[in-house]
């Protein structure tokens, strides 16, 4: 059986950038303890003076590829992270909204 690919999505903006790659790589650990095949926003090439509208072009990219997106904490309080869910939600990726929630799916 072929592993399902899930997209991290969680907030960037505005946040420590090495804060947010530790975050993302305690959630890999457990989508990865799950079955899954993470994908997060580093796992492309990061162009850091990009606008926000590039960097959103190219994590639609890896979205759209996965069968799951992990919704991160305080996704609501962020703009990039609603595009993600909408995004998802129109091509019919599945939304897991706690790492709880994998085990049932």
């Amino acid at each position: 059986m072929e592993e399902k690919k899930c997209y991290i999505s969680l907030p960037i903006t505005g946040r420590d950038i090495e804060k947010v790659k530790k975050d993302i790589e305690k959630i890999k650990i457990q989508l990865i303890h799950n079955g899954y095949s993470p994908i997060s926003p580093f796992d492309r090439e990061v162009d850091f003076n990009a606008t926000h509208e590039q960097h959103m072009r190219e994590d639609f990219k890896l979205l759209l590829d996965c069968d799951a997106i992990y919704m991160a904490d305080e996704w609501t309080n962020s703009k990039g992270c609603k595009a993600e869910f909408d995004c998802a939600l129109a091509c019919g990726i599945k939304p897991i909204f706690s790492l709880y929630s994998i085990l049932q799916w």
